[in-house]
Formats: C-alpha cells, structure tokens, sequence
C-alpha cells in the first residue's frame, strides 16, 4: 500500500553505475559513521543524517539519482527493524507489564499526538491538520534508534517496556499518517478511516498469529539449513499478505516475531543475528537518505531558528512525559522509572519513511512537516541519550568500560591463539 503509493512520485534511477555509485557511497558512510560513533559516543543515527546532508550538499549524493528505491528501502527497513526487535523478546515478559504496554501504545500514542500537535499548532503557528499529522509522525518511539542511544546491554523492565512498546507503536505512527493522508488527498470519504483504522489493525493481527504458526513449520521443515533466508521470506511474506488483504503489514510483522521469537530455541541465534545484521544495514539507508532530503543551503532557506528547536523540545519532552504519567499512574512503576520512561522515546525510522510522503503529494506544509521532522529525530534521540547516561550513573559507566576493556582483552587472546 505504502510503496504502491509512492512509486508514481519519483523519476526512474539515470542508470545502473550512478545507482550503484550512491548505495556503495552510502553503506561506506554508514560504516565509518559507526566507527566515529563508537570512539566518540556521538549517537549513530544523528551522524548518519548529518552526513547524508553534508554529502548532498557536496553534490556526492543525490536523492533523485535513485528513482524509486529509497521508498522500497524505506519500507525494507520498517519490516526488518521491527522483525528484529520483536524476535528479541520474549512473550513471557512482555506478558509481565502487558497492560501498562498496552496503554503506552494506544492511549499514550494518542496524547503523545494530540499534545505535539498541539503546541506545534499554537506555538509555531503551522496548519492544524499539518500539526495533527506532525504529532502522528513524532507519536511513537524507534527500537533501533533506543539500542542506538542507549550505551548498555544490560536487560531491565524499562528497557524491556521501551523496546516493546517501540515494536508495536510503530504500526500506529504508520497507520495514523497514512489515514489523516488519505483524508488530505480525498477528503469527501474521510468517514470510511474509522472502520479502515480497525480493518488494519485486525487483518494485521491475524495475518501475524498466522505468519508465526506457519513460520515455525516452516523453519522446522527446513532443518535449520537457509534459516537465515527462510526468516526473511517470513518477515516479508507476513507483510504483503497483510498489506494485500488491506490490513497493516508492520502488525503482522511485529506480532509474528514476537511469536517466534518466544520459542527460544537455541537454533534461532543465528537467525537472530542475521535478522540484526539486516537491521544495521537497513537503519544506515533509512536514516542517510533521510539526511540527504535537504543540503545545508536548503535548511537555511526553511529559516531553522532557536525558537523552533526550543519549541520542538518542549513539545517532544512535555507530550511523552504527561502521556507517560499518566498512563503508569496507577502502575507499580517507581517515580524514576516512571520519568525515565517519559524521557526516553527517540524518534526514528517511522517518521523517517512517512515524512516524505507528504511531499511526494505535495500536501500544504509539507517541507515545514519534513523540516520539524528532521531536527525532532535528533532532538530527542540527544533528549534519550541524556536520559539513559543520567539513569546509568558513574558506577554503571566505570562498570561498562570494564567490560569493553575485558572484551578487548579477549580479543587480543582470540588473535595471538589464531596466530600460526
């Protein structure tokens, strides 16, 4: 649905050199930017757009070169990223804080929109229907863009609740875009988006509980040879079969990893890896792209000023942290975990994917959507970064570099055995 929408918007690729000149481009930025991100603890997604800029403005990339690929890597990457996150966990504690998770991704998804669109209509003087669907885009959180921000591996119930709530608010950052799109572009049968909303996120649904049962039997019939292929037959099938029955692709994805995920076979490290490995790979295009929407000149021109950075934090920072509160009031949840929740919600790759699309049909207020969007994504994955270094505490620092310094260590005793 997403990428049949698009397809029509963009000019066909010059030839298959220049293609292939900006992707090797691009994956050798994206690997030099996790190098930088590593030494410098600068986070990993803010140096992908801010490169992606930086090289469209220097003319090495350019976004039209690639016709319409960047929409299919786009949508790639929403299938992927969600695939992975999801296979990571494990239903039994998700099932711990299933109801707290549950009103984080519908109510709080739902305030979280309201508030930023809100006080972006108010304060930054934007459409309405443009700073509803602002507040749509920002409303939910990025599961690659927290293991981005987040500098510990350490497993905790936040963590826990962050990741899942990530996994499944994403479909909503996608459905409620594309609703309130639909009623831009065809206003006279905006009644039918209320049962279409329900219609996806049903046909979603079962696609996915169905994509699980048939995905085990799959990957047990194939006695664990092609596993890492047979996972993404899987990831992708579930989408378009839910895509092509009108329901939401990225429910059925993100329900049908969880399912499999949860199995905790042994076997499935490795799909696990791979499923991580297409994830890295996926988030340097999606967000590189991203980056190569505007040229320093072009920022310029928009007119980015303090107020509205200011006026953004305060909408992304006022909106999760009242929706948060009130959401866990009632939750066992202590105060810090509760702010610690608030302040942790980078935006990512959602908003990152859908933003364009209200270009591509040239909505009114477009560029200012794809301009907030744009600094919101490293506004509030710095917001995060800071939150989870505040939370670790100088103990959990001083333990972390312990631990790089032990794998270092290892490292170095791996490669003097291997030595001949």
């Amino acid at each position: 649905m997403l990428l049949m929408a698009l397809s029509s918007f963009f000019p066909a690729p010059a030839d298959s050199l220049s293609l292939l000149t900006q992707l090797a481009i691009i994956l050798a930025v994206g690997i030099i930017s996790k190098a930088i991100s590593n030494k410098t603890k600068l986070p990993f997604i803010v140096l992908l757009i801010f490169f992606g800029t930086l090289l469209a403005s220097m003319g090495a990339l350019n976004l039209r070169l690639l016709g319409t690929l960047p929409e299919t890597l786009r949508v790639l990457a929403l299938i992927i990223v969600v695939f992975s996150a999801g296979f990571h966990l494990k239903l039994r504690e998700v099932k711990a804080d299933g109801r707290l998770i549950l009103s984080l991704v519908t109510i709080g998804v739902f305030l979280t929109m309201f508030i930023i669109g809100g006080i972006t209509f108010f304060l930054l003087s934007i459409p309405l229907i443009s700073a509803i669907a602002l507040g749509a885009l920002l409303s939910g959180s990025d599961s690659a863009a927290i293991s981005s921000a987040e500098e510990t591996g350490k497993e905790s119930r936040v963590k826990t609740i962050l990741v899942t709530e990530s996994v499944f608010n994403q479909p909503l950052t996608l459905i409620l875009p594309l609703i309130l799109l639909d009623y831009l572009v065809k206003p006279e049968l905006a009644w039918l988006n209320v049962p279409k909303f329900f219609v996806m996120l049903i046909v979603g649904g079962v696609v996915g509980i169905g994509g699980a049962f048939w995905g085990q039997k799959i990957l047990d019939a194939s006695r664990h040879k092609q596993e890492e292929i047979v996972g993404l037959m899987i990831a992708i099938g579930v989408y378009v079969i839910a895509e092509n029955f009108l329901g939401s692709g990225i429910v059925a994805v993100a329900i049908t990893s969880l399912l499999l995920g949860s199995e905790g076979k042994s076997e499935k490290k490795l799909l696990g890896q791979f499923t991580d490995q297409l994830a890295f790979l996926f988030t340097i295009f999606v967000f590189i792209l991203l980056g190569m929407q505007f040229t320093f000149s072009e920022l310029f021109s928009l007119g980015i000023s303090r107020y509205e950075i200011i006026v953004i934090v305060i909408a992304l920072v006022v909106a999760r942290m009242a929706s948060v509160l009130l959401v866990t009031y009632k939750s066992d949840l202590g105060t810090m975990q509760r702010i610690k929740l608030g302040l942790i919600a980078p935006n990512g790759i959602s908003p990152a994917a859908m933003a364009p699309l209200f270009v591509a049909y040239g909505i009114t207020g477009s560029q200012v959507i794809l301009k907030i969007v744009y600094i919101a994504i490293v506004v509030s994955v710095f917001i995060s970064i800071m939150a989870f270094r505040f939370s670790a505490g100088p103990k959990s620092i001083e333990a972390q570099r312990a631990e790089k310094k032990e794998e270092r260590e290892e490292k170095k005793e791996r490669l003097n055995k291997a030595e001949p």
